[in-house]
């Protein structure tokens, strides 16, 4: 079995195409689409390099447009996502936990939907959610207080670290309301 070959491509933005540069050949191709930019360079590379198409792989090294670096951009906005989908599973364990909790010392379904802005609905199924497990008021406000005592940080695959709010946990149950 022949061994792939792997070649960089750098992206640029030109009018209205993208210009693929593939250095370690001294070449160039166009593309009109992101999204076509992988297969029109091992196109081009399988027909200059004289190679089977299923052996050329393209790494993108770059694509750039308006001066902005879009591979930058688009792993920022992967790791802003990413973390986004943690922060919602947070919010739904703790709204699980603090129904559960909230209807377990007899407060009012209403006045839990009122505190968590859900419907007195989805207040009565995320308290049947969390019913397995005994839950604490307490013990979930100091889970949470625990988890998040500093600034709540973006961090980026690449190391970047990106500061989105600060975080002042409540000093006691009554504040969170």
């Amino acid at each position: 079995m022949a061994r792939r070959t792997t070649y960089s491509a750098t992206v640029t933005r030109e009018g209205r195409w993208w210009m693929v540069d593939i250095p370690e050949l001294d070449g160039v191709t166009q593309a009109r689409r992101l999204d076509e930019v992988e297969q029109i360079a091992r196109e081009y590379i399988a027909v200059t390099a004289d190679l089977p198409l299923s052996q050329v792989t393209v790494e993108i090294s770059g694509i750039e447009a308006a001066g902005h670096d879009l591979l930058d951009a688009k792993t920022l906005v992967e790791d802003l996502r990413s973390q986004a989908r943690q922060l919602e599973t947070l919010v739904a364990d703790f709204s699980r936990e603090l129904a559960s909790a909230l209807t377990n010392a007899d407060v009012p379904v209403r006045d839990v939907s009122n505190v968590l802005g859900v419907s007195h609905q989805r207040v009565s199924q995320l308290a049947q959610e969390a019913a397995g497990t005994p839950s604490d008021l307490t013990d979930v406000v100091r889970q949470v207080n625990v988890r998040y005592q500093q600034d709540l940080l973006i961090h980026g695959k690449d190391g970047r670290v990106l500061r989105v709010v600060e975080v002042v946990p409540p000093s006691s149950p009554r504040e969170m309301m």
